[in-house]
């Protein structure tokens, strides 16, 4: 009986959060638009490292406690190679690296994030979350084959790496080796995606039913309203001084 009730809500889609808290996709992507708009507005470090000790916290509320504390200390490692190693090396050598390595912190709170919404949802959770928003088929048919396209296209590199290991191929012709293979394999994978969607009907212009059953909760909700109090938080008494 257990077996079946588990077998019934994978089949409708219910997943089960293996933490304190199991947020809805569309509250995910709200905190990511949240965390976006704060990428843009000028921030004293104590108002970022605020905001990356939140994000951790959503994160190990969600159940990625090694997510939550991998993220922190590699924070940790960004700020300290920005602030105390960096400025010590100097030449140009030291300016490149403190461009690339500040936009990196810019955006380190989307990445984390995103990471936590990719690691929480499997594709068809976030292609149903994003056809409740009301995202134009135009848009959401394109962004779902490119999120299947890609982890398909991981696997492939990894096959053919594999492959490789086991032959004796001398190092100057492991780019070509690596590299033919793996054009060869993405024209044939974009071709059995472009084939598997028009078997599913994609072209049909009447809306398809799902079995994802999504609902917005109260701990939904309240952690909207706490990202919306972030952003306006951050842009009123955030700012760098």
């Amino acid at each position: 009986m257990r077996t079946s009730e588990t077998d019934a809500r994978r089949i409708l889609g219910v997943r089960k959060g293996k933490g304190l808290i199991d947020p809805d996709p569309r509250t995910l992507m709200g905190v990511l638009v949240a965390v976006s708009v704060t990428a843009f507005m000028g921030k004293s470090i104590e108002s970022e490292l605020l905001l990356v000790l939140m994000v951790s916290v959503l994160q190990a509320l969600c159940g990625h406690v090694r997510m939550a504390v991998g993220f922190a200390v590699l924070y940790a490692a960004l700020w300290a190679v920005l602030n105390v190693v960096l400025p010590g090396v100097g030449g140009v050598a030291a300016t490149m690296f403190t461009i690339s390595l500040t936009f990196a912190r810019k955006i380190y709170l989307c990445l984390m994030v995103g990471t936590l919404l990719v690691r929480d949802n499997t594709v068809h959770r976030i292609a149903s979350a994003l056809a409740k928003l009301r995202v134009p088929q135009a848009v959401l048919i394109p962004l779902t084959v490119t999120m299947r396209y890609f982890p398909t296209l991981r696997d492939e590199a990894a096959h053919i790496r594999d492959a490789m290991a086991l032959r004796d191929i001398p190092a100057a012709s492991r780019v070509e080796c690596f590299a033919v293979p793996l054009v060869m394999s993405a024209t044939s994978t974009a071709e059995e995606l472009s084939r598997a969607a028009t078997c599913r009907g994609i072209e049909n212009p009447s809306p398809s039913t799902d079995t994802e059953r999504l609902s917005m909760r109260a701990s939904d909700w309240a952690l909207l309203a706490v990202s919306a109090a972030a952003v306006t938080a951050v842009a009123l008494w955030g700012g760098a001084v």
